[in-house]
């Protein structure tokens, strides 16, 4: 091993509004980066989905951080490994 830390791959607003909407069925350009994506349609069940095709990709995508701000500009910051994550709870959950 070289010892050299590898970085997280760097994600961009674009590719996760792209993402988000292509999922939404609507052009990427009627999405902000500091849009709330739930109050434009964005349940749960379909960021469970974006979070496993993120994670099968090899990126760390947190469902709970996801969710905990649903924008653009947030997830592109998690995504790329560069968020604050929420600290855990007694119970091993996250808060929000």
């Amino acid at each position: 091993m070289s010892g050299t830390h590898r970085q997280p791959p760097t994600v961009t607003t674009d590719e996760v509004r792209n993402t988000v909407a292509a999922a939404l069925r609507m052009a990427p350009s009627d999405i902000g980066d500091d849009t709330d994506l739930v109050k434009l349609g964005l349940d749960s069940l379909r960021m469970m989905r974006l979070s496993g095709r993120w994670r099968r990709s090899g990126l760390k995508a947190d469902f709970h951080t996801l969710t905990a701000e649903p924008t653009v500009r947030a997830w592109a910051r998690h995504l790329s490994g560069t968020a604050t994550e929420p600290a855990p709870t007694k119970d091993g959950g996250h808060r929000s």
